[in-house]
């Protein structure tokens, strides 16, 4: 761990624990200002500076009390926002489930420490048609994009993803311990529904796993595990070992787990945490494009079981997506699997007269494709305990 990683790290420490820590003496403070802001965990950078004795008179701290204001009032905007759509759920008998962020925000000892670019919430797909497209229509929400397990609604400030299932089926080995998520949901009053504490860690890392083997996951996530487990220190940690077992993901648990513990609670750094910071580090908030392209081919080998023409298959798969991802982009497309190579060919012609730019972007990522990459990328999730372990 160097200098600039463990300075940041230390900031973020003093805002959680509220104690001051020592910054290394060549700590860059303008470089970690730069990752904060990357990784979008302005606020907590900026309470922590402030414990570790960085004067709130500097040009940059001036420049953070700013971005910490707009992100308290942009916080309050969106519990403002999900409080109603909980009392109208209450209120119509609709069935729902807060998930991560809208949870996680009242465990930092300040809500805006914990940004939240989205806020996810669980419901029961049978209710959305009838009951909850007109009820967040009347709450002023515009309906957006639809994926495999999120119904996006917006407004200024809100971004809401009603979720169908936790995790999306494509992820068929985690999708297959999840299913639609309802089984681990208890009643807590009104239609309201939560995970236990324990089920709830279990889903919080599965999240994490998930985007950590997709493309990389940023500071903020990392800072959440542990955050969650300081609030909830006396979970069933055999209950947790034993479904993440299940979930093929325990080696990996116990390696975050290691390396929180390097960050905040001073153990020893060694080969793995240090490979995880940088791979941390490195991601921003979800990761970088040649990690979404060697993820993507990975996935790919591994449905298909074979690793052999895997660039081929990966531009194939650009060119004809398959028909849920044409639904997202095409939402007239959906119950119409018949027009799918219609809309292929639509979707072609609008690449090639509006969006050049994102065809270079794809073709980089095609070339930076290929087996050497994609097994050194497979090498790097086996170290930490990970696999893309499905196939199809």
């Amino acid at each position: 761990m160097d200098s600039l990683q463990r300075g940041l790290i230390n900031i973020i420490g003093s805002a959680l624990s509220g104690r001051q820590n020592i910054l290394p003496d060549d700590f860059d403070f303008n470089k970690a200002v730069q990752i904060a802001k990357k990784h979008q965990i302005v606020p907590i950078v900026y309470y922590g500076a402030i414990k570790c004795g960085i004067s709130e008179s500097e040009p940059l701290m001036q420049e953070l009390f700013v971005l910490t204001c707009q992100y308290i009032s942009v916080s309050e905007k969106q519990m403002y926002e999900l409080n109603r759509i909980f009392d109208a759920f209450d209120n119509a008998k609709i069935d729902y489930m807060p998930l991560k962020g809208t949870l996680l925000k009242k465990m930092y000892p300040k809500p805006e420490m914990r940004p939240m670019g989205d806020a996810d919430i669980l419901i029961r797909y049978e209710q959305y048609n009838g009951e909850i497209i007109p009820l967040m229509q009347e709450l002023g929400f515009k309906e957006g994009r639809v994926s495999d397990n999120e119904l996006v609604w917006e407004k200024p400030y809100a971004y809401i993803e009603l979720h169908r299932r936790l995790i999306p089926s494509y992820n068929t080995d985690y999708y297959s311990y999840y299913g639609d998520g309802w089984r681990l949901a208890n009643v807590m009053s009104g239609t309201r529904y939560a995970m236990t504490d324990e089920d709830q860690m279990i889903y919080l890392f599965t999240h994490f796993a998930k985007h950590y083997r997709d493309a990389g996951i940023g500071i903020r996530h990392l800072v959440d595990i542990w955050v969650y487990r300081e609030q909830h220190k006396n979970m069933d940690e055999k209950y947790i070992e034993s479904q993440l077992k299940l979930l093929q993901i325990y080696d990996f648990y116990v390696n975050i787990i290691d390396t929180l513990e390097v960050w905040f609670a001073d153990n020893q750094e060694n080969s793995i945490s240090d490979f995880i910071t940088k791979i941390v580090f490195n991601s921003g908030v979800y990761g970088t494009e040649e990690a979404h392209a060697l993820s993507d081919a990975l996935k790919l080998s591994k449905k298909t079981g074979n690793k052999r023409k895997i660039k081929l298959k990966k531009l194939f798969s650009e060119i004809f997506p398959s028909y849920e991802y044409m639904c997202k982009r095409y939402n007239c497309l959906r119950g119409k699997e018949i027009l799918l190579p219609i809309f292929w060919f639509v979707r072609l012609i609008d690449a090639l007269i509006f969006r050049g730019k994102n065809i270079q972007q794809k073709r980089k990522q095609i070339e930076y494709i290929n087996k050497n990459n994609v097994s050194g990328y497979q090498q790097s999730l086996n170290f930490v305990g990970l696999d893309f372990n499905f196939k199809e």
